[in-house]
């Protein structure tokens, strides 16, 4: 697609910001949550499988972020889905500006309505959900796009966990990002569903700070094995500036 039918694709309030050294654009708006480290670190932490006949669902996918990141590692079709339509048709722009319409589809919608037969169950999925309980959300912006993306307003961990554990294969792998002030509601959740903690990696704002973030891969149905704690993650240097980790994934090497 040429630069003038890609601007097409822009409104006026968008903007397109550069990722994997400048491999991919993804479109984005102030008006709505805008990609956070949170999601290119949880798209670094997914392992794909080999080959392209794996079936793959990115929940509360917002813009497409993850779908459009894992797009650069594999040709298997990728799908998300999620509760906004703004943010879905701002995926779906998305996707046709760096020619992967063809590969990654975003449906709108409530996770909690999806359904499956046996030949649709997913070997992966991935979820940044809502991090934190209804409650300590702001009564005054309880509807908006920012509340509705933090929030467990309209989706609960109860709920997005026993869904995934309804559409997903034995031994598919479910892939989290979260708060570490939430891990323990996560661990129980996770185990009453089915599924074995397989990963955890914490995230540190900088190395002489608590994590604020950490990162799962559950298998469900698999067997308890043992947790691999994998090398916490560093975001920021002293000065502020990304660490050469955080700047890797940005550059995609």
């Amino acid at each position: 697609m040429d630069v003038q039918n890609k601007s097409q694709l822009v409104h006026s309030t968008e903007r397109v910001d550069s990722f994997l050294g400048g491999k991919l654009g993804i479109i984005q708006s102030t008006e709505y949550f805008t990609l956070s480290v949170d999601a290119l670190l949880l798209a670094n932490f997914i392992k794909l499988p080999k080959g392209n006949k794996f079936k793959y669902l990115d929940f509360c996918s917002g813009n497409g972020v993850i779908p459009l990141l894992l797009s650069q590692r594999t040709e298997a079709p990728l799908n998300g889905i999620e509760l906004q339509e703004p943010l879905v048709d701002m995926a779906r722009r998305s996707a046709k500006w760096n020619g992967k319409e063809d590969q990654i589809t975003f449906a709108q919608g409530d996770i909690n309505d999806l359904k499956h037969t046996q030949g649709q169950l997913y070997d992966i999925i991935s979820c940044n959900p809502p991090y934190f309980l209804a409650e300590s959300s702001n009564a005054t912006h309880r509807l908006t796009s920012h509340a509705l993306a933090r929030h467990e307003l309209m989706l609960t961990m109860e709920q997005w966990v026993k869904k995934a554990s309804q559409i997903m294969r034995e031994k598919g792998k479910l892939f989290i990002v979260h708060r570490p002030s939430r891990l323990d509601d996560l661990i129980e959740t996770l185990l009453n569903h089915h599924f074995s903690i397989h990963r955890i990696q914490f995230i540190h704002p900088k190395k002489d700070l608590n994590a604020n973030g950490v990162l799962i891969e559950a298998i469900y149905r698999g067997g308890r094995r043992g947790v691999k704690i994998e090398p916490a993650i560093v975001v920021h240097e002293d000065n502020n500036e990304y660490t050469p980790t955080l700047m890797a994934m940005y550059n995609g090497e």
